[in-house]
């Protein structure tokens, strides 16, 4: 269990670390196509619906398997095991602390992912952030920052579009990575209106996902506003193997016109937190 001590020593580790970090100023949302983009994409819907990709192939929506894990940038022992064995059983899987090294891309292309990253910093020379893989290419990616007010590192959030079998409506998936290291709750308070500003015009299905940081009540509290304004839905647990610090779950997934089918924290050894695996089927509002 991590105590304030172990916080505060954390925090110093961390800023000594920093010295291996390089931070851009520019958002680049790099691809599976390789591609980068330090453009700001602009993340309303009517962007999404004139993007002239109505024909792409999408999701079932019968079943939709998702599943969120910050993967610990790949330090843990025996993490391509597991990556590997979930992307086998997942269509969609949102991953924070993604470290775009060789390693990481050989195991995605060789199960035939699709992946979008919004970089968050360069460690050692590496692109590390969140990342969304998915089955099939996102329709539309957007995405910001915002910056660690103690260690200056950002902390990034990626938005994409995926386009759903049979329907003309597209699924939201946000992946946010929040912000850590504070004092207070206002940068906090900060990245999660940004989020919110993104995607409330979608009236469409929606999963929201990734390490909220909630580690305290206040945190908590702007999570659930969050989720309240959004009209979203939580999982809930009878037994709750979600990672927590000083408490508090810190790993979420929150959906909307979305049924659950089933759900699933998997208990590994291969990082700091454990994945979330959920099974969806799309709610269609016709």
């Amino acid at each position: 269990m991590l105590t304030w001590s172990r916080y505060f020593i954390l925090v110093v580790l961390l800023s000594l670390i920093a010295s291996c970090v390089s931070v851009t100023s520019k958002m680049q949302l790099v691809s599976s196509a390789h591609a980068v983009s330090n453009k700001s994409q602009s993340c309303e819907v009517r962007t999404v619906m004139n993007s002239g990709i109505d024909d792409a192939p999408g999701l079932d929506p019968e079943s939709i398997a998702f599943l969120n894990w910050n993967i610990y940038k790949g330090d843990g022992e025996n993490w391509q095991q597991d990556l590997s064995s979930f992307a086998q059983s997942h269509d969609l899987m949102t991953i924070q602390e993604a470290l775009l090294d060789d390693e990481l891309t050989g195991l995605l292309d060789s199960h035939g992912f699709n992946w979008i990253m919004n970089t968050a910093f360069y460690l050692n020379g590496e692109a590390s952030g969140v990342m969304t893989l998915a089955s099939l290419d996102a329709v539309h990616s957007c995405g910001f920052h915002v910056e660690e007010p103690i260690i200056q590192i950002p902390k990034s959030t990626l938005i994409s579009y995926y386009a759903i079998d049979g329907s003309d409506e597209k699924l939201l998936v946000a992946n946010i990575h929040g912000i850590n290291f504070t004092f207070g709750i206002s940068v906090y308070r900060e990245q999660l209106d940004k989020l919110y500003d993104a995607i409330e015009s979608h009236d469409g299905p929606m999963i929201v996902a990734g390490d909220f940081n909630s580690w305290s009540g206040d945190r908590v509290a702007e999570v659930n506003q969050l989720v309240e304004k959004l009209s979203l839905s939580e999982l809930e647990y009878s037994i709750n193997n979600k990672t927590h610090v000083f408490g508090h779950a810190i790993d979420h997934v929150f959906y909307r016109q979305l049924e659950l089918l089933s759900k699933h924290v998997w208990r590994v050894s291969s990082s700091d937190h454990n994945p979330i695996s959920v099974e969806f089927r799309f709610q269609s509002a016709i």
